[in-house]
């Protein structure tokens, strides 16, 4: 049974319970009584309908139309555009409101026919025909991470980078409402802005295995002022493949693996000497390559320190910006398991770092401890650190607050 027929049959059967007593009191099947006062059964229905749209003004269509019925409970309400295709709404609690899920599009004419039933069964219709705004420019979303129908990790942030920068307050908080997140597991997340043209979502704790993950970037209805408004956008969508999470401990000179939260395997180490220390903290994959050209000069280490360096590395997972991975480091292999020597990195056999890099994908977490330096992973800037936040933390970046993500 469709949604309309159940609320149309819904509707009746309650008609019919409020008039059923009126039609017993005198037993004689008319509308005479009803507690004890005479009431005449009326020529129309009683049933007032308000729509908040008026023809001689556009409609701003990020704010619902709000369908309202007084004495009576709403029947039936169909908001449709230009091609017939309804626009989804519902109704409210008590069944005396209605209004749409989703926003309006910019410069269409929309047509929204309501109707409402009384206590005596009459039926009061109210039908309104009503334009959209049109935008004297739009803004819109310039590029999401994660791309579309990829796999990453359990700690991959969703960053969004807009066209221009947001600062007001109010309009972030409208932008990370339109940037809506569903998936299949519902989580509490937030947004929180990086810079701003960028806002990040993550969720409370790491996405759990397995969830399919949707992100709406249209910013319909979104006002920017001076007649700049959100632009339309298409919705991407990732899954989350399996939780592998890599622990460096610096002291111990060694890094084990979990996946799901099983051992999967513990290598010899080495991470960075003083004065190059490796930053302690939560980083996340940004990506991986079998071959990487390092030169220490891009660092600010000079070519002609005894510390530089220019060198083709093999099998490297990124984690940082500024320069951190961890890869295959033949040369040390001599300290690794008993002393750091790098200027930073994670250094590995070649067969420990090709076994990683085989494990690895964008989006897993490498949480590196007891550095014995004060030298942490940034929160913003250098990757995608948002979780060197705790929650509280990472809220006074949002704008709107925590939610729990829809159901995909």
């Amino acid at each position: 049974m469709n949604r309309d027929r159940t609320v149309r049959l819904r509707w009746i059967g309650w008609v019919l319970t409020s008039a059923l007593p009126l039609v017993l009191v005198t037993g004689c099947g008319t509308w005479e009584k009803q507690r004890g006062a005479e009431i005449d059964r009326p020529a129309k229905s009683v049933a007032r309908l308000t729509v908040d749209v008026r023809p001689d003004r556009p409609a701003q269509p990020g704010r619902p139309i709000t369908v309202t019925v007084s004495d009576g409970r709403l029947y039936a309400v169909s908001l449709t555009g230009p091609d017939g295709k309804p626009v989804p709404g519902g109704n409210a609690a008590g069944d005396e409101t209605w209004s749409n899920f989703e926003p309006l599009e910019y410069r269409t004419t929309y047509t929204l026919t309501a109707a409402a039933v009384d206590a005596f069964g009459l039926t009061a219709t109210r039908t309104e025909t009503f334009t959209t705004l049109t935008p004297d420019a739009e803004r819109h979303v310039d590029s999401v991470l994660p791309e579309a129908d990829a796999k990453v990790g359990v700690g991959m942030p969703i960053s969004v980078t807009l066209e221009n920068p947001v600062t007001d307050p109010a309009q972030r908080a409208e932008v990370e409402k339109r940037l809506q997140v569903s998936a299949s597991t519902p989580v509490e997340g937030a947004w929180g802005w990086v810079d701003d043209k960028t806002v990040r979502y993550r969720p409370r704790e790491y996405w759990p295995v397995g969830t399919r993950v949707s992100v709406a970037t249209s910013l319909l209805g979104v006002d920017f002022g001076n007649g700049v408004y959100g632009g339309p956008g298409k919705p991407v969508g990732f899954e989350v493949g399996d939780s592998l999470v890599a622990t460096v401990d610096s002291a111990a000179h060694t890094m084990t693996v979990k996946r799901n939260g099983t051992d999967l395997k513990t290598v010899p180490v080495t991470t960075g000497k003083s004065g190059f220390t490796t930053r302690s903290g939560t980083k996340v994959v940004l990506g991986k390559a079998p071959h990487v050209l390092m030169d220490g000069t891009t660092v600010g280490i000079s070519a002609n320190s005894s510390d530089g360096y220019r060198l083709d590395v093999s099998w490297a997972t990124r984690v940082t910006w500024s320069g951190e991975f961890l890869h295959a480091a033949p040369w040390s292999v001599n300290a690794q398991g008993s002393d750091n020597v790098s200027h930073g990195c994670v250094g590995m056999s070649d067969e420990n770092a090709k076994w990683f890099y085989d494990q690895v994908k964008v989006g897993d977490v490498v949480t590196v401890v007891n550095t014995g330096d004060a030298k942490t992973m940034e929160p913003f800037g250098n990757g995608y650190g948002e979780w060197n936040l705790d929650w509280s933390q990472w809220l006074t970046h949002s704008a709107a607050g925590a939610a729990t993500t829809r159901q995909l």
